[in-house]
């Protein structure tokens, strides 16, 4: 055994049998003379030299594709999509495909009863996407991979690389016959894996005359004419069958074991397409629905105010919140709706609703005391849910606790993760304190308005009302608009339930 071990190792010292370096040159001789053998003088191993014949055989292709080059030009991969499935619908897809821009939904829902319009644009574009089957499907995203394909291919810089043999060629200018001349391959060995990573993914078998159609009604004219394009797709099955452009790239980077990489990639636009539609109606509908909200938000706000100043809150404000929000820290969650309430208390239940309690709860002879409990209640939770807010809101002033607090871990958060997470608990417990403020509000509003419509019904009773005995003094001190004093308080209570809705307020569980 070790007699012929030795002998084993003696014949490949002679003969480079387990030495690397004689192996790989070995191996790249066998390349070079298979290439030699080839029909494509592509290069001599020799000398290193990529021969002109590989550049007058790559010319005579960038000659054939050269006007289709300066027809794509200006084209994007956007464009050619909207071109193919522009030329796959019929005029009447194509206007129901406009309908749902954005700018058409948002005119056409103007003064429309927005769960109506909803439903109709949804029917609408359930119309529009089951007019396109799986075969249509297929279609489309079979001629959309064509024309990229084709593009990818024409756009190949061959003039790039075949400048390098002749440093006079002219793009494509091709008056006057080129003169190439040998160059060291290693100039076009980036090249050569660049063709081939496009050349090499153009389906061979396919029928293209469907691009060339479109192309030509398009432009008017075919980038290149069918037969010339199948000449083309020849020379490319010839290179990939006989590889000589992989035999030049193992030969020129010295490596027999190279082999070029390329992917094919799979276009699928129209499902896409439908896809970004959908997403398209989604978002516009929820706008239009916040904006429809906004508007009737708007409109009983100006009901219930007027166009006096609503700012009612300092410090639980959008702009107070902006910074919690741009650190991704969390947000006042409740302005708007908290500052409605506290406008409301402030300027209408400190006031009207007040001078009306004075005169029903305090001046009014109830037959039974304990009738008016409820109403007395809610009026007077509804001032201490006043000063609440007021004590919620100054408490976020820099000058004290909470404010200062906040302040202070705020420069800390990005790097400082307890300091992120005392941030976020306490912005919890502002939004919970906040969301409890505005639903004891509302309920303390629909008990008030609930047993101001009782007290109502019996004032129209007078003199046989039942719940109050002495309506008639009641309203003499209210100087006979007792009555309208009742309307106006449930009405604009009625408004502002209303108009809190509008608002999703809840509490954040711990």
């Amino acid at each position: 055994m070790a007699k012929g071990n030795f002998f084993s190792n003696l014949f490949a010292s002679i003969f480079g049998g387990k030495d690397p370096a004689a192996t790989k040159k070995r191996m790249l001789k066998n390349i070079a003379k298979d290439l030699s053998k080839s029909k494509f003088h592509f290069y001599k191993y020799s000398s290193h030299e990529v021969d002109p014949a590989f550049a007058k055989y790559f010319f005579e292709i960038y000659k054939a594709i050269a006007p289709a080059q300066a027809m794509f030009e200006n084209t994007t991969p956007n464009s050619l999509k909207n071109i193919v499935l522009s030329a796959s619908m019929t005029d009447e897809q194509k206007e129901m495909a406009d309908s749902f821009t954005k700018e058409a939904l948002l005119k056409e829902a103007q003064g429309q009863k927005l769960d109506d319009y909803v439903e109709h644009v949804y029917s609408r574009l359930s119309e529009f996407t089951n007019q396109f089957n799986d075969e249509k499907i297929i279609k489309i995203d079979l001629l959309y991979s064509k024309l990229m394909l084709f593009r990818n291919f024409i756009q190949y810089d061959f003039y790039f690389m075949l400048k390098k043999f002749d440093a006079s060629l002219r793009e494509r200018s091709f008056n006057a016959p080129p003169r190439f001349q040998p160059i060291n391959g290693s100039y076009v060995l980036e090249d050569i894996r660049n063709f081939i990573s496009i050349a090499w993914t153009l389906p061979l078998d396919w029928d293209w005359e469907d691009m060339f159609k479109l192309l030509k009604a398009i432009k008017g004219v075919e980038p290149v004419a069918s037969g010339t394009w199948k000449k083309i797709l020849n020379r490319i099955k010839t290179l990939r069958e006989r590889e000589p452009l992989e035999m030049m790239i193992q030969l020129i980077s010295e490596d027999p074991q190279q082999k070029p990489s390329y992917n094919i990639e799979e276009y699928h636009i129209a499902d896409d397409y439908f896809s970004a539609i959908n997403k398209q109606v989604e978002e516009t509908v929820e706008d239009i629905k916040k904006r429809q909200a906004a508007s009737k938000v708007e409109g009983i706000a100006s009901q219930i105010f007027g166009q006096g100043n609503m700012n009612s809150l300092k410090f639980y404000t959008p702009g107070e919140s902006d910074i919690f929000e741009r650190k991704n820290l969390g947000s006042y969650m409740y302005c708007e709706p908290l500052n409605y309430v506290k406008t409301f208390l402030l300027n209408y239940t400190k006031k009207e609703v007040r001078e009306l309690s004075d005169i029903i709860l305090v001046r009014g002879d109830w037959s039974n005391p304990q009738v008016s409990k409820p109403m007395s209640e809610a009026y007077h939770q509804l001032l201490e849910i006043s000063e609440k807010i007021t004590q919620l809101d100054e408490a976020l002033s820099e000058h004290n606790n909470t404010g200062m607090k906040l302040k202070t871990l705020l420069p800390r958060s990005e790097r400082d993760r307890e300091a992120r997470s005392i941030i976020q608990t306490t912005l919890k417990d502002i939004n919970n304190a906040a969301a409890t403020m505005i639903l004891s509000t509302n309920q303390n509003l629909i008990t008030y308005a609930r047993n101001l419509k009782m007290v109502l019904e019996d004032f129209v009773k007078f003199p046989k009302s039942e719940v109050i005995l002495n309506w008639r003094d009641l309203d003499r001190f209210a100087e006979g608009k007792l009555k309208n004093m009742c309307v106006d308080a449930y009405k604009k209570i009625y408004l502002l339930v209303q108009l809190l809705q509008n608002f999703p307020v809840q509490i954040e569980e711990e």
